[in-house]
């Protein structure tokens, strides 16, 4: 049997540290298939297998671990056994609980309050220690205006203020306000994630997005009533923006120096309900290292515009408009061309609806065809800013071979993209995806129990694994 020198063990368990630093650092998780607390066990069970292997190797585990996750360490002088050595401590990671309030840690599958005073004594020895380490704070689950006050009970020291704090998620709504804000500016210096709830003060919003943007890797936006378009304001934002969101050029000489911010540039991860094409075509174009879109479109009005166009045509050639029964009219007048459908205070016309969104859908494929992009992963479901809640999954079944193939080719234009979700199915569409983007090796199907049986989603799941042996998985969840 061949033994590594110590000084090459040493090595590669300091390459383990790195890994397990990085992951006990995480507030979310970051794969297209992670589970954050699968995640978490598995680096506990790797941190007790290095620990256990030999006294050097506990030495030199111990010693290059600084991430301590929801206390796990014992005080200084108590810590013969302990992995986590309190004075290498460099980042405090804890979890909050929504339902009770209380700071909580995990042990055998349940939840273990932890009072505020244990916390505050523990932070305030941490930080006090002689010769610590400790510089930041990270908490997870902290999100709403009324949660963020638990900051303020903290031990008040530089590790719990001073910008030395890092939170998971941040929600924003109307009930926000700026002083708020600039209070949290105070402590806060990063936060991962973002949800945005109706239509926020737009003085708040865009002071938000200026002093966390760097930072932000995630924005989810549910369906709420909104009185400016979000994504077109951050897109390209301009100092010179009025206070209620109206973010048009003007030939001002002070709107013409005005510099255009991209607040969506480091984002990874975007959901929103629902988009309109333009909003689509913005966002995709604006976020170059975006990997997971979760979209909630009015699919009924997509294909109604898809087909106008196909029927313009049909017209032009003086040929029988044959499909004129599939949409005979225009049956949601949701925004799903753009936020404001108007143009200099004028409603536009259908037919210019109809091309503006036509013009968007050709532009963005050909751009996704002629750029390479980040996106693994695609979300896609009916969701309309009027509530149009009418099922679309029969009807689905039975749209025209020409809508299928550009639904298809639009989809297949997402060339990095692994995993397809959508709330519909259509037996056609997901051959013809299969052979145009053989890179998508999951499907994730979710649709009525009533539209399609047990019996056929197990057959038809099976066909297409044997079809296409590039697919992985093939799965058809009945809702």
């Amino acid at each position: 049997m061949i033994t590594l020198p110590i000084y090459l063990q040493k090595y590669i368990i300091k390459k383990l540290c790195i890994h397990i630093n990085y992951y006990n650092s995480l507030t979310k998780s970051i794969g297209i298939f992670d589970d954050y607390r699968k995640d978490e066990n598995e680096i506990k069970k790797l941190m007790i297998t290095i620990a256990l292997v030999s006294k050097e190797w506990f030495k030199t585990l111990s010693d290059n671990l600084t991430i301590s996750v929801d206390f796990n360490y014992k005080e200084k002088g108590k810590d013969q056994y302990s992995i986590i050595k309190s004075d290498n401590i460099e980042t405090l990671k804890l979890h909050f609980n929504h339902d009770d309030q209380k700071f909580y840690w995990v042990a055998s599958g349940e939840l273990i309050k932890i009072p505020i005073e244990i916390v505050n004594d523990k932070i305030m020895k941490l930080s006090t220690m002689e010769g610590t380490n400790f510089k930041y704070l990270k908490l997870r689950n902290v999100n709403h205006d009324f949660e963020i006050g638990v900051l303020d009970k903290l031990y008040q020291c530089k590790q719990t203020n001073d910008r030395s704090v890092s939170i998971r998620e941040y929600s924003l709504s109307p009930y926000v306000n700026i002083e708020q804000i600039n209070h949290l500016k105070k402590i806060v210096s990063k936060i991962d994630s973002l949800q945005i709830y109706e239509t926020p003060n737009f003085e708040v919003f865009i002071e938000t997005f200026k002093q966390w943007s760097n930072s932000l890797k995630s924005l989810i936006v549910p369906y709420s009533k909104r009185s400016y378009s979000i994504i077109d304001n951050l897109s390209s934002y301009k100092s010179s923006c009025s206070s209620n969101g109206s973010n048009s050029d003007s030939s001002s000489s002070s709107d013409n120096s005005s510099a255009k911010i991209n607040f969506l540039s480091n984002l990874r991860h975007y959901q929103y309900s629902p988009i309109s094409i333009s909003e689509l075509d913005t966002l995709i174009k604006s976020s170059p290292k975006l990997n997971f879109i979760s979209i909630g479109i009015c699919i009924r009005t997509y294909l109604y515009y898809l087909l106008n166009d196909q029927l313009q045509q049909q017209q032009q050639q003086k040929e029988e408009p044959k499909l004129s029964q599939f949409f005979s009219k225009r049956q949601c007048f949701c925004n799903s061309i753009s936020f404001n459908e108007s143009r200099d205070g004028n409603l536009i016309t259908e037919n210019e609806k109809s091309n503006n969104f036509n013009n968007h859908f050709s532009n963005l494929i050909k751009y996704l065809n002629e750029n390479e992009n980040t996106i693994n992963r695609l979300q896609i479901y009916n969701y309309c800013s009027f509530h149009n809640q009418v099922s679309m999954c029969e009807q689905f079944l039975k749209i025209p071979t020409f809508l299928i193939e550009k639904l298809a080719s639009f989809i297949s234009s997402f060339k990095s993209l692994k995993v397809f979700e959508i709330y519909l199915f259509n037996e056609q569409l997901f051959n013809q995806i299969a052979i145009k983007n053989p890179n998508i090796t999951h499907y994730i199907i979710s649709i009525p129990h009533d539209v399609i049986s047990s019996e056929d989603a197990i057959k038809y799941s099976t066909e297409i694994l044997l079809k296409y042996p590039h697919i992985i998985e093939f799965k058809i969840r009945q809702i």
